[in-house]
């Protein structure tokens, strides 16, 4: 396999993923979910042999202890969690997801947040929510601005002024419409 330094760290295995179809350890990444080895391989033969199961009308709970006893159940327990023969990386966790995933376990272990970043996080969303709800744009007018065709440039925010400008704009046309509806 070629192990780069300090791959192992980044494994499914060290970092005890579980099987997204019956719980089990995942092995890796497989057909576009984390997966154990038997699900890789029911989901495979499933597919190449083209497999049809009896219809089952218990929705089966699909765990490690029985996850060969309804077969039905458990390739629609694939499907529902994502997994795709046409999904592009079979095999291999990609670094990228590998990265995102121990990022998001060494911050979740942080359970205690400091109120002063929890403040900034709310005031980050409600920015972001304001600026979806008051953005305008659609697939024309981003042409427009991609081919550079449009005498007026978007807003761009670059730095805390304009973020405080952005602010006080959209702060001044809420205001604006909300008079205008007395």
């Amino acid at each position: 396999y070629g192990a780069v330094a300090g791959q192992e760290e980044f494994s499914s295995t060290s970092l005890n993923l579980e099987c997204r179809v019956c719980a089990d350890r995942a092995s890796g990444y497989h057909y576009g979910v984390h997966a154990c080895e038997g699900c890789k391989g029911f989901f495979r033969r499933t597919i190449r042999l083209k497999l049809e199961y009896d219809k089952c009308e218990r929705r089966c709970k699909i765990q490690k202890k029985n996850r060969n006893k309804c077969q039905y159940c458990r390739f629609q327990k694939c499907l529902s969690v994502g997994m795709s023969h046409n999904a592009i990386r079979f095999g291999r966790m990609p670094q990228s997801e590998k990265l995102k995933l121990k990022a998001e376990i060494l911050t979740g272990d942080r359970e205690v947040e400091d109120p002063q970043q929890a403040d900034q996080k709310t005031l980050a969303r409600h920015i972001y929510e304001a600026y979806l709800k008051n953005f305008n744009m659609n697939k024309a007018k981003a042409r427009t601005i991609l081919t550079g065709k449009t005498s007026t440039p978007p807003f761009v925010i670059h730095d805390m002024e304009t973020l405080q400008l952005a602010e006080q704009t959209l702060m001044a046309k809420m205001v604006g419409t909300a008079g205008s509806h007395l």
